[in-house]
């Protein structure tokens, strides 16, 4: 019997320290249907979410809006004192 390959294990990337902060923060998203726990997805570096019902959500502690299909960015850029939110690069062009 031929022995079989395994995929080589890949490392997970560290989180820097703003965000595991961050996603220690009980951040909520506020809807129509009220308050629920906001979920954010880690990607190279920055922090992000995406409304994906149909009605305005407003992340909360940030007070941001966001319309159905909108993407909220945090980063936190090397020397600030505080997170850089807004919207994803391709809601600006959609809108």
């Amino acid at each position: 019997m031929a022995p079989t390959r395994q995929p080589a294990a890949t490392k997970a990337e560290p989180r820097p320290i703003w965000m595991a902060a961050l996603l220690a923060t009980a951040c909520h998203v506020l809807g129509r249907s009220g308050a629920r726990k906001l979920e954010w997805e880690c990607v190279s570096g920055r922090a992000t979410y995406t409304n994906a019902g149909d009605d305005v959500e407003v992340v909360l502690p940030f007070g941001l809006p966001l319309r159905a299909g909108q993407t909220a960015v945090v980063t936190w850029r090397p020397g600030d004192t505080e997170y850089t939110v807004g919207l994803a690069e391709s809601d600006y062009l959609a809108a």
